[in-house]
């Protein structure tokens, strides 16, 4: 908890962040990034039940949690490099994606090549993520939608998520929009000891700042990662997380 809150404050300590791209709390969404740009992600899920005797452990804040930690680089507009460390199975992820925007349609879609490694049962195991996510302008300047489409080269399987930004700008001091995200994974082909039993879904607040992206939500899970949330969870206990973006131009 103490590395989280140091990085937690280097990424409040900088002052030349602009404001930037939509984000989710857990979907890829096309990169609006311009090249040499560079965003800083955390992400957090607590491993305590949040409806289980709450008071006893201070809403599930005290048992631990699954932490991400990543990186974005634009090497030129819309192409980016990236990389990711999670604490759950010690798993490093490097990657990159390329953006498409058009004046001509209103949609965004993006593609992404990633290899991941993480530890299991002791033994290094690693493979390739493909991705798609498509995203439409805001509807009625409220309404975003968007969809992932991936497969998972290590479980051999395919899988979708998606998702809904309900948001509207807001200027009251730093804060520039807020917005309400639904989320939801349904598990496309369901394999025991490699799927769960539920689909997965999260609720959260997003809160837009100039440079920053502000998240909490609540889910069925705490896995982090398209990839891993495709495959679905194993029970419907609800679990607290955050998220925090922060973006620097160079």
């Amino acid at each position: 908890m103490k590395n989280i809150l140091l990085i937690l404050l280097l990424l409040g300590l900088s002052h030349n962040a602009l404001g930037f791209e939509t984000s989710s709390l857990n979907l890829r969404v096309p990169s609006a990034l311009e090249r040499n740009s560079l965003v800083f992600e955390v992400q957090h899920r607590f491993y305590g039940v949040l409806t289980e005797d709450p008071f006893d452990h201070f809403f599930g804040l005290d048992l631990g949690g699954n932490v991400n930690l990543g990186v974005r680089y634009a090497v030129v507009d819309f192409l980016e490099l990236n990389m990711s460390y999670t604490t759950l199975e010690k798993e490093y992820r490097i990657g990159a994606s390329y953006a498409y925007r058009s004046i001509q349609i209103p949609m965004q879609g993006q593609i992404e090549l990633q290899y991941f490694n993480f530890e299991r049962n002791n033994e290094a195991e690693d493979n390739i993520y493909c991705g798609l996510a498509l995203q439409t302008n805001p509807i009625v300047g409220i309404f975003t939608p968007v969809v992932n489409l991936g497969y998972d080269g290590y479980n051999e399987k395919f899988g979708l998520g998606f998702g809904l930004d309900a948001g509207f700008s807001w200027q009251f001091g730093p804060v520039e929009r807020v917005s309400m995200i639904g989320e939801y994974f349904p598990v496309v082909e369901s394999e025991e000891l490699i799927t769960g039993d539920n689909n997965y879904f999260a609720f959260g607040l997003k809160v837009d700042t100039y440079g920053h992206h502000f998240m909490l939500q609540v889910s069925n899970g705490w896995n982090i990662g398209p990839r891993r949330l495709m495959l679905g969870t194993p029970t419907d206990d609800i679990y607290l997380g955050f998220s925090i973006h922060r973006l620097l131009r160079f």
